[in-house]
């Protein structure tokens, strides 16, 4: 991804919504953790949880399901094991090298908002000051005004922290 940006001279964001969102943040903490150069420059999410969780079938989880299929097994690896990303492993337990914007509706019965508070803390406490937005009456998935209030502030988050670099002895025309 790095590559392809390259020639446009911009940094490198991710961004995921619920189990995207976890997994967004499971890749960066993985990179990090792994000392990798190719951590992203910033880190968006929408209703993240604040642990890794199962595989589960979806109609299951919903409010009508059994529940049954909830602890199916991983729902992520990592270099071909899943030993660090095991269900219940701590998203971000550690310092993170990135800004972190966050997300999150008072109402969502998916990822309750006690799971991004619980995220917030832990960032806060490895030295991390995350932009986070609490988006009162909100579900897991926005309502109009809230989501076009959202990506206003998630287009801003990314534009600081993903502006364009001018390459060094870069000129520009007067």
């Amino acid at each position: 991804m790095r590559e392809e940006i390259a020639p446009f001279g911009c940094g490198l964001g991710l961004y995921g919504i619920s189990r995207g969102a976890e997994r967004a943040l499971l890749v960066a903490q993985l990179l990090a953790e792994d000392g990798c150069a190719e951590v992203p420059d910033a880190l968006a999410v929408h209703s993240p949880p604040d642990v890794a969780w199962p595989a589960f079938i979806v109609a299951n989880f919903m409010p009508e399901g059994s529940g049954a299929g909830r602890e199916a097994g991983p729902a992520w690896s990592w270099r071909g094991t899943h030993e660090r990303t095991r269900s219940g492993t701590p998203l971000c337990p550690g310092a993170v090298p990135y800004p972190v914007f966050i997300a999150q509706g008072t109402e969502d019965n998916t990822w309750n908002a006690s799971m991004a508070r619980r995220l917030v803390a832990r960032l806060i406490e490895n030295g991390c000051e995350p932009e986070v937005h609490f988006f009162e009456g909100e579900g897991h998935i926005f309502r109009a005004e809230a989501r076009i209030r959202e990506w206003a502030l998630m287009t801003d988050f990314f534009a600081r922290h993903l502006a364009i670099r001018k390459p060094s002895g870069f000129v520009t025309e007067s």
